[in-house]
Formats: structure tokens, C-alpha cells, sequence
């Protein structure tokens, strides 16, 4: 694939992620409103709601990353997003939200066929769709295992935050991190394993990455 073509691919990618997030996080608004009058939100607090989920926060960032690459004029915010850096650790936040999903809690709720599709599009499609398009990134030699102490501060963060949260109002975002229903030493055990996935899947990129470079500078055959 020649370096054009290679970028005309990898931003078709950029716009197919971006059109799919954002009907995702949408869809998600729109078709779970029954779920959340349940729990006596409105459609204000419903959207403040749905911000307490990284799945959500995740894939707007994905969104914001595709949104970077296409733009002609970046200004900071763009930037930001434009760093393979950033670019790498939400690969790793957006693999972690596929898998904590798919291996612990999903089928927690029970769902209508809309709500089943716009959750298969920000826990399946999403995920799957960004990692082809990172493995797309060119420059990704300048990341490296230094980088992933600070790649997991962002979700140390917000662990932090929806359990002090939690604790306070006693409502948990997450049943695995619930401590009135699991105690509290089934909670640290599932924090630990899910910071333990997070510290392999950013190391697992980088060492991607570095084989990567390594093919790009081997010579034709």
C-alpha cells in the first residue's frame, strides 16, 4: 500500500469511526430514556449521567482523536489529540472497555433490540474498528514502555473518582466495583485486575509498535 493510498485509507477509517461513535453514544442517549426515567432522570441528568461511564467518556474521546486526524487547521485540543501517544493509550482505554464489558458485565441489563445495537456499536464495533485504524498511524516508533505509567493516569483518575462517588452516595456506577454488594476486598481484587489488564494491553501496544517500526525499516526482499 503506498503511502497515499495508505492515507486516504486510514482516513476513510477516521471518518467511519467518527460517524459510528457518535451514533453510538447517541443511540445510547436516545433508546436507553425508559432505563433512565426508571431511575428518576430527566433528559438533562440522563446526559450527566451517561458521563459517569468510561465507556462513554472513551468513545467521545475516540471521536475527538478521529476528529483531530481529519481537521486541516489543528489548534491545541486537536494537537493534543494528534499525539500517537494519546492516540495509543486510548487504544489500550478502548481495548479495556471491550474486554471489562465482554467478560464481566455484560447481560447486567436487560435491554430492547435499539438499546442491544447502539451497546454492540460502543462495546464491540467501536473498540475493534479504532485498534485497525491505530495499527494504520504511521510514527508510532516514538512511543515507548516510559510511556505507560502516565497512559494509566487517566483511569486511575476516574476510578478514583466513581468510587469516592460511590462511596458517598452510595450508588456505584459498575456492579463489579459495587462494595455494598461484593465487600470491599472483592472490590480491590477487581480493581487490581482491571489495572493489571490495562498495565498489559499499553505494554502489549507499545510492543506492537516497536515491532512495527522495526518491519517499516527492514529492508525489501
Amino acid at each position: 500500500m503506498s503511502g497515499s493510498s495508505h492515507s486516504d485509507f486510514t482516513r476513510k477509517l477516521a471518518w467511519l469511526g467518527l460517524a459510528l461513535g457518535l451514533v453510538g453514544i447517541a443511540g445510547q442517549y436516545i433508546f436507553f430514556q425508559p432505563l433512565f426515567r426508571q431511575m428518576g432522570l430527566g433528559p438533562v441528568s440522563s446526559a450527566l449521567g451517561m458521563l459517569m461511564f468510561f465507556t462513554v467518556l472513551t468513545n467521545s474521546m475516540l471521536a475527538a482523536a478521529y476528529w483531530s486526524s481529519l481537521v486541516r487547521t489543528p489548534g491545541k485540543v486537536t494537537a493534543f489529540f494528534n499525539r500517537i501517544g494519546v492516540q495509543t493509550a486510548l487504544a489500550a482505554h478502548i481495548a479495556l472497555v471491550a474486554i471489562v464489558y465482554i467478560t464481566a458485565l455484560r447481560g447486567h441489563v436487560e435491554m430492547t433490540l435499539p438499546m442491544l445495537m447502539t451497546d454492540f456499536v460502543l462495546h464491540y464495533l467501536a473498540p475493534a474498528l479504532y485498534v485497525i485504524w491505530w495499527w494504520q498511524l504511521p510514527g508510532k516508533q516514538a512511543v515507548s514502555y516510559s510511556d505507560v505509567p502516565r497512559w494509566m493516569a487517566w483511569p486511575i483518575i476516574y476510578l478514583c473518582f466513581i468510587m469516592l462517588t460511590g462511596l458517598a452516595t452510595g450508588a456505584f456506577v459498575y456492579p463489579i466495583l459495587d462494595v455494598n454488594l461484593l465487600g470491599t476486598i472483592a472490590v480491590a481484587i477487581n480493581i487490581m485486575l482491571i489495572l493489571s489488564l490495562l498495565a498489559l494491553l499499553c505494554a502489549g501496544l507499545v510492543f506492537v509498535a516497536k515491532l512495527q517500526s522495526i518491519r517499516a525499516k527492514a529492508p525489501a526482499r
